[in-house]
């Protein structure tokens, strides 16, 4: 059983308060976020590997694309610490016609 279906059980049946079920999904969060960062980083150092015959041009390709998938993968570990992946766009008061 994953840990996500022994929480939802735990928490229907009545077993469990709400604030430890929110402190526990945190937990398993924070633990994804960093398990997949830690995947995604050994990926970025095999793709953007110099080889021997790069160009000085290829290596410039290279370090921006490391910077730019290195960031990416500081906003992946920043989302899953805090929770908020996305920002709620603001809602509009009238309608479309």
């Amino acid at each position: 059983m994953s840990a996500y279906s022994r929480i939802y059980r735990n928490l229907t049946a009545g077993g469990m308060p709400a604030d430890q079920a929110a402190a526990e999904l945190a937990d398993l969060r924070r633990e994804l976020g960093q398990e997949l960062a830690t995947g995604l980083l050994q990926h970025i150092k095999e793709v953007c590997r110099y080889s021997p015959r790069d160009t000085h041009g290829r290596r410039r390709v290279l370090d921006r694309q490391y910077g730019a998938m290195h960031r990416a993968l500081d906003w992946i570990v920043a989302a899953t610490a805090t929770g908020r992946l996305t920002t709620t766009p603001q809602q509009r008061t009238r309608s479309n016609p």
